[in-house]
This record gives structure tokens, sequence and C-alpha cells, in this order.
């Protein structure tokens, strides 16, 4: 237990750093990897999404646009009704354009910039490290 700023206490989880040694830590990814850790286990409110569960087909859509103002007809009765087709059609690419943001700012770590993003990178690459090694050693003690 520790004191947070409002002279509260505040039970701290020990976080296993990329040297081996186990710490509670004050660095700007420990909300990250409690609220992580609390959506694994089903205790968070939203859905995080990945990138492969990302829904994000435009292409279709903007090659509807450009069919649609490619068309020159004469009369001005389609004219109109080709006018009003193209509008729902950019209308249509607006929304998903809507969509596929909505969905990007549920993507977990968008929050951070490039460089907290590479330094979380370089930590999980090192614990990911750690643990190979330790599981190597586990393999090669005999019992």
């Amino acid at each position: 237990m520790e004191l947070s700023p409002n002279n509260q206490n505040e039970d701290r989880k020990p976080i296993l750093t990329a040297d081996g040694l186990v710490q509670t830590s004050n660095s700007p990814f420990e909300s990250t990897i409690s609220q992580e850790t609390q959506t694994s286990n089903g205790i968070g409110t939203q859905c995080q999404l990945t990138v492969d569960q990302l829904d994000i087909e435009i292409l279709p859509i903007i090659y509807d646009v450009v069919r649609c103002v490619e068309k020159d007809p004469l009369e001005n009765a389609v004219k109109l009704r080709e006018s009003q087709d193209c509008n729902h059609k950019i209308f249509e690419l607006q929304k998903r354009f809507e969509s596929a943001r909505e969905q990007i700012r549920q993507l977990p770590g968008i929050d951070f910039n490039k460089d907290e993003q590479l330094q979380r990178l370089e930590l999980l690459r090192n614990q990911l490290k750690l643990k190979q090694q330790l599981i190597r050693k586990y393999k090669d003690t005999e019992f």
C-alpha cells in the first residue's frame, strides 16, 4: 500500500521490468497495463478492437463515386437523378469515414505518441526475451 497524491491508501501491483526486477511503477503505461488487465478479465466496459477486427471498406464506395462523377448524361432529368445518386454515394462515403474514425479511436494504444509507443514496444520485447530465457532455463532444469 502506498499513499496517492490525495493521501489515500493506494494498492499498487508489482510489475516485472525488462531487467527482471519486480517493482511498482509510476510510468505513463501503468494505467494502460491495469486497464488492459481489467479488460482481459472482463472488468472493463469498453470493447477494445484489434486491427484485424476493423471494418474499413471504402475502396468500393470511392469507385462508385468516381464512376458516378464520370457519367455525363445529356438530358436534364437524367442529370438530376445522377446528381442525387452521386450525392447519396458521397454521403455514404462520409458515413464510412466517420465509422472508420470511431473504430480507430477504439484501438488500444492510439492515445500514445510515437515515442511512447516505441518505448512500450521495447519494454514488451525485453519482457518477452526474459520470459523466453526463463522458459528455457525451466526446461533445462532436471527434477
